[in-house]
């Protein structure tokens, strides 16, 4: 069997309602999906991150790394991950969109060798093989304190034991002194054994980050996400060592260069990849085995993807050590309602995992149409 055929598909989609968190106002979904079929006429499908410009991870897919594995055979997954990380690893690319669309190969080849073998992904992978996979909903995006606490509690009256919520309000939205009296309200609205989490988007500042975490501990928060820029990391250091909330950060570093650094300066206590941005189950599982050898909690993220890499990061949960929860979106977004059924749902804050071979859901064409990039 030999990689074959490549395709792949730009999509975006805006919604009505725009979207308000510490990085910004986001009002439109984008995704660059990767489609590889093989020469028995099997065919795999992932997704690349591509939050800005996804033109540009398409280009990346096709002129720099279908070079690297047309006409290889897919049972070299990893070997096939080194050496198109090998491409650009000299000249000092270890980042960006490069891993970005890598994410998407690699879970194109991995959908593949599920399918060859008749199984879900989660089980091609081996390791945990969890048949349920613990998530939490995320999330509660920046509104008044009342109408972000109704939210999280209509949430946990269907089913959720676990949220997240998004703080780093920007000064039109109150601040720093805001996000408390957010934090209380939904403490309050869906009571003391639901876990919260809280995002920060970077929208801190160390001292903020440390001042606000003394103020959050007396709320019993689960995490404190990103509370600075991914590259401050002196400030992560400061912020671990000045306040006693947990500290979970990943989503926005690739491979597993810059998680080794996270680690051996100790700042995390909760570990995010994003398997459309890591670059695929294979980094995902690599980085798995270092969060196990630390016994640190690996909760894989979702975000304004495409359903693609909302059902990749729930195989990718199943399988990996370690396991904390799985953020499980739960917003209005299009592009995650790609396939031709819906995504599956949490029961009693759990899902069920798909038993179908490979990624365990069908991509709708006339869907692809409606929302590709032209």
């Amino acid at each position: 069997m030999k990689i074959a055929k490549l395709q792949t598909h730009v999509l975006a989609a805006k919604v009505d309602k725009p979207i308000h968190f510490g990085a910004g106002t986001y009002d439109t979904f984008t995704a660059t999906l990767v489609e590889i079929e093989t020469s028995d006429g099997i065919t795999g499908i992932g997704e690349c991150i591509a939050r800005r410009a996804p033109r540009v991870v398409d280009t990346v897919v096709r002129d720099l790394l279908w070079p690297v594995i047309d006409g290889r055979d897919p049972h070299d997954v990893e070997r096939l991950w080194d050496a198109m990380f090998g491409v650009l690893r000299p000249w000092g690319h270890y980042r960006g969109f490069v891993f970005e669309g890598m994410s998407g190969i690699d879970q194109a080849l991995w959908d593949i060798l599920a399918k060859e073998k008749g199984v879900p992904i989660y089980k091609a992978l081996g390791g945990a093989d969890r048949a349920t996979v613990p998530v939490y909903g995320s999330k509660v995006y920046t509104d008044t304190p009342e109408q972000m606490a109704a939210l999280a509690k209509a949430q946990v009256e269907k089913g959720h034991r676990a949220v997240k919520i998004q703080i780093g309000r920007s000064a039109e939205w109150g601040g720093p002194k805001a996000d408390l009296e957010v934090a209380r309200a939904i403490r309050d609205a869906i009571g003391p054994d639901v876990r919260m989490g809280a995002d920060a988007n970077s929208a801190y500042d160390p001292d903020t980050a440390i001042a606000a975490g003394r103020e959050f501990a007396k709320l019993d928060l689960w995490f404190m996400e990103e509370p600075v820029f991914p590259d401050d990391l002196e400030g992560y250091e400061r912020i671990k060592r000045g306040q006693p909330v947990p500290v979970a950060a990943g989503e926005s570093e690739f491979g597993l260069v810059g998680f080794r650094e996270l680690f051996r300066r100790g700042v995390l206590d909760v570990v995010q990849p994003d398997v459309a941005r890591i670059g695929g189950f294979t980094a995902g599982m690599r980085l798995g085995k270092l969060v196990a050898e630390r016994n640190l909690a690996y909760a894989p993220h979702t975000g304004f993807s495409c359903g693609v890499a909302q059902m990749a990061s729930l195989h990718l949960a199943a399988a990996v050590p370690n396991l904390s929860r799985c953020e499980w979106m739960w917003i209005d977004n299009p592009l995650s309602q790609i396939f031709e059924e819906p995504l599956p749902q949490q029961n009693g804050g759990v899902i069920a995992m798909p038993q179908q071979p490979g990624l365990g859901r069908d991509l709708d064409r006339d869907k692809l149409e409606r929302y590709r990039l032209r």
